[in-house]
């Protein structure tokens, strides 16, 4: 597999150019030079747009409910159209390049926050949400795609494990900033807060992101169009680590969905102690990350998720297990089990981002985009399924997580070991 120029990231504290160029890729690469530390940064932001979206307004739900209606919506209807807008703008990145639709996704990310601080009915909420969804499609797919722009893959699965080191820093602190902000204020400043932060990614990339898609002359007519598609679809390794993505994706977006009324309705808990617990999730997230970065030294990331994913089954299992036998749910099962899931999250989201795009060096906006759009037609699907049941019964949560783990477990030891068995001894580049 051939090797990517590290492109044309700016800022004024340029470091290091990523090694193993090809002579093509450095002849292409204008001259600027990569800086590490404002890109590492700039994934941080641009993947923890997601939690922020979602996480931040977490504690406002009840006041939402409160007032509007039934929230569910607002969320699996921004999950649902961060998904399908992604199937338009990953090509586009391919075709125009990844600092524009960055540019146009930030700032339209920001301006549905603000619109949202506004509205007064679910629909138009709702409306905004999906919007917002939209946008943030464009900041993940191209911080994705980008990767595979500068990085080889394990490389790639190293920066993505410190970018989502990130992400697992804004969603510790999103919901109690959150929280602080609704109490403070009322659930509109939490849109308002989600306002700033998409103005504040627009200003990152506008000072620190060059272009990390070398230029290309040919335009891609419809056949050369759906011939791509369907060389990511028919790729074994894209389809195994998509399976790996979605089945991890679904089970912390259950958990996310269902949290607050599960451990403040069900189980009695404060809005402190379920922000707490979330807290605590987000934490063994960050050290799956870390954990990653360390198995990465040693292992390909095939693996990696080999190892991680005995964490997902075994947290699925054990909050499955020690319901059947008290004959009801256990708050301390259910936060162990999620944090153990969390834990191998942590590595199997960087390890099958980078994977699932390794292999289309010129197609690694659309090979996102389809990851990503099945990741949340997943999570949305099993969202659907669950919401009935929220603040009624821990049951469907308990079941969604132990089926998602034994899936992730599954498409770990199964789909990608032997996606990956012709080259398990060597290293890919």
């Amino acid at each position: 597999m051939g090797t990517r120029a590290a492109a044309s990231i700016s800022g004024p504290a340029a470091t290091r150019v990523v090694p193993q160029l090809s002579d093509a890729r450095r002849a292409a690469t204008p001259s600027r030079k990569f800086s590490e530390p404002h890109y590492i940064v700039l994934l941080a932001l641009l993947l923890g747009s997601q939690p922020i979206a979602t996480d931040l307004y977490l504690p406002a739900l009840p006041a939402i409910a409160a007032e509007l209606g039934n929230p569910a919506l607002t969320l699996t209807g921004l999950t649902l159209a961060f998904g399908a807008a992604q199937l338009i703008l990953g090509p586009l990145s391919d075709r125009f390049g990844r600092r524009p639709v960055l540019l146009a996704g930030c700032a339209a990310y920001a301006l549905t926050s603000f619109a949202g601080a506004w509205v007064t009915s679910l629909a138009a909420l709702v409306v905004c949400r999906c919007l917002q969804g939209a946008a943030m499609a464009a900041l993940v797919v191209c911080a994705r795609a980008s990767v595979r722009d500068l990085y080889t893959p394990v490389e790639g699965a190293k920066a993505l494990s410190r970018g989502l080191t990130g992400l697992g820093i804004f969603a510790l602190s999103a919901p109690l900033v959150g929280a602080l902000v609704v109490a403070q204020f009322s659930w509109h400043a939490a849109f308002v807060a989600l306002g700033v932060f998409g103005m504040a990614v627009f200003a990152w990339v506008w000072f620190f992101f060059g272009e990390s898609l070398p230029p290309r002359t040919p335009v891609p007519d419809a056949d050369a169009e759906v011939s791509a598609t369907r060389a990511v679809l028919g790729d074994a390794r894209f389809r195994a680590w998509t399976a790996v993505l979605a089945a991890s994706y679904s089970t912390l977006f259950c958990f996310l969905l269902s949290s607050g009324f599960v451990y403040i309705k069900v189980f009695g808990f404060s809005p402190l102690g379920c922000g707490l617990v979330l807290a605590g999730n987000s934490l063994s997230y960050i050290a799956g990350t870390y954990w990653c970065r360390h198995l990465l030294k040693q292992r390909t990331p095939d693996r990696a998720v080999s190892v991680s994913s005995r964490f997902s089954i075994a947290g699925g299992l054990l909050m499955l297990a020690v319901a059947l036998v008290a004959g009801a749910p256990q708050a301390w099962a259910m936060i162990v089990g999620q944090y153990l899931i969390a834990i191998g999250h942590g590595v199997n989201q960087p390890c099958g981002q980078a994977g699932s795009v390794a292999g289309f060096p010129q197609h690694a906006g659309r090979a996102a985009a389809i990851s990503g759009f099945l990741m949340m037609l997943a999570a949305f699907i099993v969202g659907q399924a669950i919401a009935p049941f929220l603040g009624v019964s821990a049951w469907p949560l308990v079941l969604t997580n132990a089926t998602g783990g034994t899936l992730i477990a599954l498409s770990a030891w199964v789909l990608v070991r032997r996606a990956h068995a012709p080259a398990t001894s060597a290293q890919p580049t």
